[in-house]
């Protein structure tokens, strides 16, 4: 296992993986930054509580996509030259899943700390007055690397069944609009969309009010049992990708 995993470490270096991951964090909370302005003491009073909606909206856009990409570059490797045989030859299929399973994980990590150092600072920068709700945040935190590592894992399992590594891309691309098309129906739709799964497990809700052009955000009751769907699906899509390389014929 720690073998497999070094050796990801190695390919991940060559192929630079650590800058697209810290880049699809920050193209979240530079989208953030710019949209979502501070231009008043009340602004500033609930800035936490509107960074809480914002970042779960802009990772319903960026982090299917941003997902799909870390996949298929952690595939590209065995499929270019056809040297998923030679590798097998190298180690065991079970080692193979085990180095692919952890550097995805590692790799989701890594975009959700980003992402949470990225909330921080944009309230010091904003100078937000309002406290840290820590619970909040963590569940934040959780979330996002729940639902980034279902999306992970399935894009995985795209990459390993189609040669073209466009696929996972081009579904990645549908889902963030999938995902972004059931942020505006009813809540029980979006729980048939798990690529937009941060929405409905936002911690926060935004109600507008178009007499006065003004949103209020209100705390949301904190969905554990859709946490727990999201945890699952991304357990199904991990094991849909161990078979994959179980049987992969090379």
């Amino acid at each position: 296992m720690l073998k497999a995993l070094h050796a990801e470490f190695q390919k991940a270096r060559r192929r630079r993986d650590v800058p697209v991951a810290v880049g699809v964090a920050l193209v979240v909370i530079l989208w953030v930054g710019a949209t979502y302005e501070i231009e008043s003491e009340t602004d500033r009073a609930r800035c936490f509580t509107m960074l809480f909606y914002a970042v779960p909206l802009l990772n319903t856009i960026v982090m299917p996509l941003g997902m799909a990409a870390l996949a298929s570059r952690l595939w590209d490797c065995e499929t270019k030259g056809e040297s998923c045989k030679l590798l097998l030859t190298l180690q065991s299929r079970e080692n193979l899943f085990a180095g692919k399973a952890a550097m995805g994980l590692l790799e989701s990590l890594l975009v959700c700390l980003v992402e949470a150092a990225g909330v921080l600072a944009l309230a010091a920068l904003k100078q937000a007055t309002e406290p840290l709700d820590a619970g909040r945040f963590a569940w934040l935190v959780a979330c996002t690397f729940v639902i980034n590592a279902m999306l992970y894992f399935f894009s995985l399992w795209l990459s390993m069944r189609f040669r073209n590594q466009t696929a996972a891309l081009a579904v990645g691309f549908c889902g963030a609009l999938i995902g972004l098309f059931a942020n505006f129906m009813p809540v029980w739709f979006s729980y048939f969309v798990p690529f937009g799964y941060y929405v409905p497990l936002c911690c926060v809700r935004m109600l507008y009010n178009e007499a006065t052009r003004t949103s209020t955000f209100t705390p949301e009751p904190l969905r554990w049992w859709l946490l727990g769907v999201g945890a699952l699906l991304a357990v199904l899509a991990a094991l849909a990708c161990r078979r994959t390389i179980r049987t992969k014929e090379v």
